[in-house]
């Protein structure tokens, strides 16, 4: 029994065993494998070097396709618009905003205080000078008109007074003078006498100048009554009226009665530059308009300057008047008021663009006989946004560029054209 399960027991050992093979046969399937994969290796080296080669080709032809872009770039100027400046107009247009005020035009205002006893005139109303536009009820002005009347009655009677006491003492003074010669009165008495017509001369005096102040108070009172009757002031047009009947009116105190204004002509006040102050005169003419009308133009003049310029502003005020028959032009309206003036100088014209502020100054790029580019200063007269105005620093003869860029740098040579 034994010997049988040893058998079995080894023949299940020799078949879980790998078969065994030839040494000689190993060997020479590993000599076959060995040059194939040297030739695998050695074609993904040449494969790579390929790509590398083709990959650097590439970029050397664009390299070299950069440079060449380069260079002619370098060696083609860059072309550039260039303008001539023009000679501005002998007569410059000038426009400028104002407010129309009539010709002459005050606020009313009462000079007594009392209360509006009724008005005659209303807002819109044409009145001539001299006009009664209001009266007044002034009590307190009555009563103070009846003291005067009585303080002037007392000082004539301190006047006649005096008079009478004067004439006593010059009586007396004549009797002691002759009765001192004759030695009836005495010395003393004599010179008494005579102080003593001297101090009545002087009461008189006092009496008389007191009576022609009640009488100046008395006048001034009446003055002030008188000025109960409000009038207008010159001949216009009522244009604000803030009075009504029964109203307390106090004199001083800036309560305005009516507002008149002369409508025809009415005037504008215009600040005009100092560069354009030199073609202004009188009788100089000028168009006005206004928004509410755009394709209407009204005619005028100037009237007067202002002989000054201000300060601040560097501006001259300039009065225009319009003529004004219809009322159509009313006072407080905005209006442009144009001008045509001589200029004081020719000035030259260029674009705005052309233009270049910086930290060198203003400037504008021009360009030579030799196609290159210079810089100039100049010196700006107006600026209105699309033409500017030089009146320094620049020819009528130069060409100037009229855009330039950062870029144009002095020297660089470009290309023109129109």
């Amino acid at each position: 029994m034994a010997p049988a399960t040893v058998s079995r027991e080894s023949g299940i050992q020799a078949s879980s065993s790998p078969p065994s093979v030839a040494p000689g046969r190993e060997g020479e399937k590993a000599s076959r494998r060995r040059p194939r994969s040297v030739a695998w290796g050695t074609s993904g080296v040449v494969a790579l070097g390929l790509l590398f080669g083709l990959g650097y080709w590439q970029k050397q032809q664009e390299s070299r396709a950069l440079a060449g872009i380069a260079a002619d770039v370098g060696r083609s100027a860059r072309r550039v618009n260039v303008v001539l400046p023009r000679v501005s107009k002998a007569e410059r247009v000038l426009t400028l905003p104002a407010t129309l005020e009539g010709l002459e035009q005050t606020d009313v205002d009462a000079r007594a205080s009392g209360y509006v006893r009724s008005f005659s005139a209303d807002l819109g109303d044409s009145v001539r000078q001299g006009q009664v536009l209001a009266e007044l009820d002034t009590p307190e002005l009555d009563r103070e008109i009846e003291q005067a009347h009585a303080r002037l009655a007392q000082s004539e009677a301190v006047v006649l007074e005096s008079d009478a006491a004067r004439d006593y003492s010059l009586a007396n003074l004549a009797r002691y003078r002759e009765l001192a010669p004759l030695g009836i009165a005495s010395q003393q008495e004599l010179e008494q006498k005579l102080s003593q017509s001297k101090i009545d001369d002087a009461h008189v005096a006092v009496a008389r100048a007191d009576r022609g102040t009640q009488l100046a108070n008395l006048h001034r009172l009446q003055q002030l009554k008188a000025f109960a009757r409000v009038v207008a002031p010159f001949s216009g047009t009522i244009t604000e009226r803030s009075v009504v009947r029964g109203k307390l009116v106090a004199a001083g105190s800036g309560q305005h009665l009516f507002k008149i204004a002369v409508l025809d002509p009415v005037r504008a006040f215009v600040q005009v530059p100092q560069s354009l102050v030199a073609g202004l005169r009188a009788g100089l003419p000028a168009q006005l308009r206004i928004a509410e009308q755009r394709g209407k133009i009204w005619h005028g003049f100037v009237a007067r300057t202002a002989s000054a310029l201000d300060a601040s502003s560097r501006t001259m005020s300039v009065e225009v008047r319009v003529p004004n028959p219809d009322r159509v032009l009313l006072p407080g309206m905005y209006v442009e008021v144009t001008l045509e003036l001589a200029a004081s100088q020719p000035t030259l014209v260029i674009p705005g663009p052309a233009i270049v502020a910086g930290k060198e100054g203003v400037r504008v790029a021009t360009v030579d006989a030799d196609e290159r580019v210079h810089w100039l200063k100049v010196r700006v007269e107006r600026d209105n946004g699309v033409d500017v105005e030089i009146s320094e620093g620049l020819t009528e003869s130069a060409r100037v560029i009229a855009s330039p860029g950062a870029e144009l740098a002095e020297g660089l040579r470009v290309q023109t054209s129109r």
